[in-house]
């Protein structure tokens, strides 16, 4: 069934047709909705309430209708959701948000996230097909769009086959994407599977000062087996993190397995402490993973951050190939590459870096490098056939003698002259 929702409606309606519709978010919150049924809101208005999928009928495993949530007409309807969620559901998929605008109140006067996809059941229990396309978000205190397996056991309960497309959030707290789901390190395994997000924008997504852990990240996946993320872009997000512990960065990924980032452009992202403010990042227990074909330039941190954290579970077998940074590191102490490690579990293993090229200039804020692999806690990290090259006034090599980190076949320069774009190198 379609249903329509229309600001010159009436809650008494059928809901049925554009000739009667319904007309507040609540009526659409009270309907009783099955797999298949679609809600419409008409483009070009804004319906004040915070969307909540309760009463649905539970989908069979054989079932692959979905509830859609759209706008009709020419243009977005946008859902003011004040101090809400914009939508939250628990323990569903089949879900479709397609061309809409969901705005917050306000880092400082909202409670919650944009789109919140909720998975509290036990039992390793995961939710398929949920869809998020043409759809603005901004304005909430943690993320615009948010999906958490926060199951009762601690089980890889969570949610799989989700594609995040043509999407923009900006202007939230915490992250524009982000997943993520229980934290058990002591068991292999992964609550999310096959993500995809393409052609997306996360931007001026600050941080929440206080926050006692990471804040201001552009997109960032964790606790997933499976996913891609291209054609996106990030940047101006992080400038609130004030926690010292750690630090945003505009895409990355952290106890993560396949993971490709690639096509993509992260730049201008900051930090309010000394630690991130990176372009990308691989982090703690990473594995099997692919960064290639990126651009990042600008940053307070790292270009191409990898990190391995105390307890995070091994990181190993991941490649960063034909990627450029032009200027990262512009706070702190940062290369355009940057490893750093405590150890744990071995620390990072069986790294490879090759055809990439970093341009770093001085910064006045900070003392960067092109490539930084000081770190103790390293092993068997090559890097060949990449360009390095200063304006001669910037470390190239910081750890050139940790016998852990091989270097062949690489081009290093100094006093050269720095590409403006892309297209100049």
């Amino acid at each position: 069934m379609d249903y329509y929702v229309n600001l010159l409606g009436d809650d008494s309606n059928s809901g049925l047709s554009e000739k009667q519709p319904w007309r507040s978010i609540d009526r659409v919150n009270a309907a009783h909705l099955f797999p298949g049924d679609s809600i419409w809101f008409q483009a070009d208005q804004t319906f004040s309430g915070n969307l909540c999928l309760v009463k649905v009928r539970q989908r069979r495993t054989d079932e692959t209708h979905v509830i859609t949530i759209g706008s009709y007409g020419s243009g977005k309807a946008t859902i003011d959701a004040g101090s809400g969620a914009g939508f939250m559901t628990e323990n569903r998929g089949g879900v479709h948000l397609v061309n809409l605008n969901f705005a917050g109140a306000g880092t400082s006067k909202n409670t919650s996230s944009g789109i919140l996809f909720i998975n509290t059941l036990p039992g390793s229990v995961t939710f398929a097909d949920i869809r998020i396309h043409r759809v603005d978000v901004s304005g909430f205190k943690y993320s615009g769009i948010s999906l958490v397996a926060q199951p009762t056991d601690m089980s890889w309960s969570g949610f799989r086959d989700v594609k995040i497309t043509n999407t923009t959030s900006h202007d939230n707290g915490d992250a524009g994407i982000s997943c993520i789901g229980a934290w058990n390190p002591e068991q292999k395994g992964y609550a999310h599977a096959d993500f995809y997000i393409g052609n997306c924008s996360a931007y001026r997504n600050t941080g929440i000062p206080g926050k006692g852990s990471h804040s201001g990240n552009g997109i960032v996946l964790a606790q997933v087996d499976g996913a891609i993320i291209e054609h996106c872009r990030a940047y101006e997000n992080g400038s609130l993190n004030d926690y010292e512990g750690g630090g945003p960065v505009g895409i990355w990924a952290w106890d993560a397995n396949r993971v490709v980032i690639q096509f993509n452009e992260s730049h201008h992202n900051r930090t309010g402490s000394s630690k991130d403010g990176a372009g990308f990042d691989l982090d703690g227990g990473v594995t099997n993973s692919v960064v290639q074909y990126n651009y990042s330039h600008d940053n307070d941190g790292a270009g191409y951050l990898l990190a391995q954290f105390e307890g995070a579970p091994p990181f190993y077998g991941n490649v960063l190939r034909y990627n450029l940074s032009v200027n990262d590191g512009r706070r702190n102490r940062y290369g355009g590459i940057h490893l750093w490690s405590t150890g744990a579990n071995g620390g990072i293993t069986d790294t490879t870096f090759y055809a990439n090229r970093v341009y770093m200039a001085q910064s006045a804020n900070g003392n960067p490098a092109a490539v930084d692999c000081s770190s103790k806690g390293i092993r068997n990290i090559r890097l060949y056939n990449n360009r390095f090259q200063t304006d001669g006034k910037t470390v190239l090599v910081r750890g050139e003698t940790n016998q852990n980190a091989i270097f062949e076949g690489n081009n290093f320069g100094t006093n050269y002259r720095f590409p403006r774009t892309p297209v100049e190198i």
